[in-house]
C-alpha cells in the first residue's frame, strides 16, 4: 500500500466499507445485512483540501457510512482517488487494490506509436545485441545521426510498473542519455538511464501508477557520432508481482 493511500486512510478512515466497490458485486448466503445511518455532516478532506467521493461513471456521490462508531466509504472511491487502481474479480469474487498481478507484453502497435527513428517488431535478428536475444522490443532501421530516437507507450492508467531493458552499440563514441518521460517527449522525467557505448542494463524498472502515456526518448548529439543500433528489449507493464503474474499466465 502506498504512502499516500496511508495517510489518507488514517486521516478520516477507521476502516474502508466494500459495499458498492464495484458493479456487480452481490452479497453471498453468508453475508450480514446490518443497520447503519448515512451522514450529512461528516466531512472529507483529501491532502488538505474539501473532497466528496464521486462514482465517475454515474456522476453519484457518496457519502460515509457510520455504523458502530466508524466512518466507512466505498473501495473505488477512496483508491482511485489516490492512483491506484481498484478491480474486481467476479470468479473469485475478489477486489483487487493495487492492480492484478497482470502482465501486457507491449508487442504490437495497440500500446505503441513511433514519434522519431524507432520501430516496434519481433524480428528477433534486428533485436539481437551481444548478450540478449529479445523476442519483442522497439529499435531503430536506420543509422541514427544527430537525431531523436523516440516513441511513445500506452498504459493508459492502468499499470503499475514499466519493465525493459536498454542496449546502445559500441559504435557511439559518448554515454547516451535514455529518458523515460511522463505523456510526452519534453514533460516530466519519470526515470533517465545512461549507457555506455556497447552497454546494456536490463530489467529496469519504472514506476508509472496513474500514467496515461510514456515518451522514451533521447537526443542523439554530434559527439555520438553515428549510432548503429539502439534497443529497448522486451517492453511491458504490469501490476503486482511480475514473477507470479508471468506464472499466472
Amino acid at each position: 500500500m502506498s504512502k499516500n493511500l496511508k495517510l489518507f486512510i488514517t486521516g478520516f478512515l477507521t476502516c474502508i466499507f466494500l459495499m458498492g466497490a464495484v458493479a456487480g458485486v452481490i452479497a453471498a448466503e453468508n453475508d450480514l445485512n446490518i443497520k447503519a445511518v448515512l451522514s450529512n455532516s461528516i466531512k472529507l478532506k483529501l491532502n488538505g483540501q474539501d473532497w466528496t467521493p464521486q462514482d465517475p461513471a454515474t456522476g453519484t456521490y457518496y457519502k460515509p457510512i457510520v455504523y458502530n462508531g466508524r466512518s466507512y466509504l466505498p473501495v473505488r472511491a477512496v483508491v482511485e482517488a489516490v492512483g491506484l487502481p481498484v478491480d474486481y474479480d467476479s470468479a473469485a469474487n475478489t477486489i483487487w487494490i493495487g492492480g492484478k498481478n497482470d502482465v501486457l507484453t507491449i508487442n504490437d502497435t495497440a500500446h505503441y506509436e513511433d514519434y522519431y527513428g524507432t520501430i516496434l517488431t519481433t524480428d528477433t535478428a534486428k533485436l539481437a545485441t551481444p548478450d540478449a536475444a529479445y523476442r519483442w522490443g522497439v529499435t531503430n532501421d536506420k543509422d541514427l545521426n544527430m537525431q531523436y530516437f523516440t516513441f511513445y507507450l500506452k498504459p493508459g492508467e492502468k499499470y503499475q510498473k514499466f519493465r525493459a531493458s536498454f542496449f546502445v552499440d559500441g559504435s557511439s563514441k559518448a554515454d547516451l542519455v535514455m529518458n523515460i518521460r511522463k505523456d510526452t517527449y519534453d514533460g516530466q522525467v519519470i526515470k533517465s538511464l545512461t549507457l555506455k557505448p556497447g552497454e546494456t542494463i536490463k530489467d529496469v524498472d519504472v514506476e508509472i501508477g496513474g500514467v496515461n502515456r510514456l515518451c522514451i526518448e533521447s537526443n542523439i548529439k554530434i559527439n555520438h557520432d553515428i549510432i548503429k543500433k539502439i534497443v529497448v528489449g522486451e517492453p511491458l507493464f504490469y501490476n503486482g508481482d511480475l514473477q507470479r503474474a508471468s506464472t499466472d499466465r
